[in-house]
C-alpha cells in the first residue's frame, strides 16, 4: 500500500529523471551536433550551442542531485541539498555556494576551519 509519502519518494526522483533524459539530454545532443559542426557555424548558431551546452550541465547536474535525494528517500536516508538554482546567483561567490553545496560545506569544516578559519 502506498502512502503520501512514498508518492513524494517517487516525485522527486522523477523529477530528476525528467530533468536528466528529456532536457539535459535534448540540450546535449544540440551541444554535440554543434560542437561537430564547429567550423562551419554562424554567430547565432554558436549561441545556441554554447546556451545548450550550459543547460545540458545544468539539468545533469540538477537531475542527479533530485534522483539521489529522491533514491536516498526510498531507503530512508536523508541527504543535504547539494543544488539551489545557482543561475538566480548575482555573485560568483554565491553561484559556487548555490552549485556546489554539500563540497563547499565539505571543504569548509575539514579545511578551512581545521587550518584555524571562522
Amino acid at each position: 500500500m502506498s502512502t503520501g509519502n512514498d508518492t513524494v519518494k517517487r516525485k522527486v526522483f522523477s523529477l530528476g529523471m525528467f530533468k536528466k533524459v528529456l532536457l539535459a539530454d535534448t540540450f546535449g545532443k544540440a551541444a554535440a551536433y554543434g560542437f561537430g559542426t564547429i567550423e562551419t557555424l554562424s554567430s547565432i548558431e554558436a549561441w545556441i550551442v554554447a546556451w545548450s551546452y550550459t543547460f545540458q550541465l545544468y539539468f545533469d547536474f540538477s537531475g542527479y542531485c533530485d534522483m539521489a535525494i529522491g533514491i536516498g528517500y526510498m531507503f530512508n536516508i536523508i541527504l543535504p541539498q547539494n543544488f539551489n538554482s545557482p543561475y538566480k546567483s548575482t555573485s560568483i561567490t554565491e553561484f559556487w555556494s548555490r552549485w556546489h553545496m554539500s563540497l563547499t560545506r565539505f571543504l569548509k569544516t575539514y579545511i578551512y576551519i581545521p587550518l584555524g578559519r571562522d
